[in-house]
């Protein structure tokens, strides 16, 4: 899949590259001693700026919060040892003499539920979220500058998980097995820095095309993971507080990951001092917590204003 989008990139790149290049040598008829000096955008030196945007993260990284949680030694557990189930069957679901919390949740008498590993999460995904950020260059003329970014965002995650009930009738008869959906949800912070090269094409004063790539680094820090059921919401980080999960914590639920990014959009000039920029970064990225992380294509789009120093 991602030689693929990256050659469709190029393709696109060369064709906007070209149809700017066209447009300009079409525009590029009026004589020079019509042209006001002073009308002239110079931009040239350190700009500072914001960006506003979103974040469409791969849902790889989602097996991190499926339930199962991770083991002492950084491996994911299997379903007996999962965190939703010792949560829910023997913690909140009257294990060991403790009341049946599940039950009371679900409205329903101790024994008239059960939940089995045909009821662990599904279809988890992240969430579209917001992605802001500051962001830097310095112009080395009109076309080109080389770019410092620093965006972060607090991304969420949603899956299901099921939990099988059964009533009782007025005769002592156990009535059909109903299957309930509930929430699972996650969270988790990401930092992303670059730095790369970011070219203007065109020769237009005031509205071009640009494209950009280089490197970057991303921090991504677990942050969150819950279950819930009706009115009852289920922590299912606590395991990780325990003291022999100090090399999970620090290995597994917070790390650091390079990779690269590139970038098409749109650039405009409105003058030497303020420019505002339209645009759309994938981004091919190491999310490194969870089990087995792994090089995943994650996507952004957003509006960045630079005013030159």
């Amino acid at each position: 899949m991602v030689k693929p989008f990256y050659k469709a990139i190029s393709i696109t790149g060369l064709f906007l590259f070209f149809t700017a290049s066209t447009f300009a040598q079409g525009n590029d008829t009026t004589d020079t001693d019509d042209v006001n000096p002073a009308d002239t955008v110079n931009l040239k030196g350190f700009h500072l700026g914001l960006q506003a945007g979103v974040i469409f993260a791969n849902k790889y990284n989602t097996s991190l919060y499926n339930g199962y949680g991770l083991d002492v030694n950084g491996n994911q557990n299997t379903f007996l040892n999962s965190f939703l189930y010792q949560q829910i069957v023997n913690n909140y679901g009257g294990g060991n003499g403790r009341t049946d919390q599940i039950a009371m949740a679900l409205k329903v008498n101790p024994g008239q539920w059960s939940f089995d590993q045909t009821c662990m999460p599904v279809n988890l995904k992240y969430n579209i979220n917001l992605l802001v950020g500051l962001n830097t260059r310095y112009c080395f003329d009109n076309k080109n500058a080389i770019i410092l970014n620093v965006n972060g965002t607090k991304l969420s995650v949603n899956g299901n998980f099921t939990i099988y009930t059964s009533a009782t009738n007025s005769s002592g008869y156990q009535g059909a097995t109903t299957v309930q959906t509930f929430t699972i949800t996650g969270g988790e912070e990401r930092l992303m820095t670059q730095l790369g090269f970011q070219r203007v094409l065109g020769d237009n004063d005031k509205l071009n095309f640009l494209v950009e790539g280089g490197v970057d680094l991303t921090l991504t820090k677990f942050m969150k993971n819950q279950a819930i059921i009706n009115n009852l919401t289920i922590d299912l980080t606590s395991p990780y507080s325990l003291t022999g999960y100090g090399g999970v914590r620090q290995h597994n639920l917070i790390g650091v990951g390079l990779g690269a990014f590139a970038g098409l959009g749109i650039n405009l000039s409105i003058n030497s001092k303020y420019t505002i920029q339209l645009i759309y970064n994938p981004s091919y990225d190491r999310i490194n917590i969870g089990a087995a992380p792994k090089y995943t294509l994650q996507h952004s789009a957003g509006l960045r204003a630079y005013y030159n120093f």
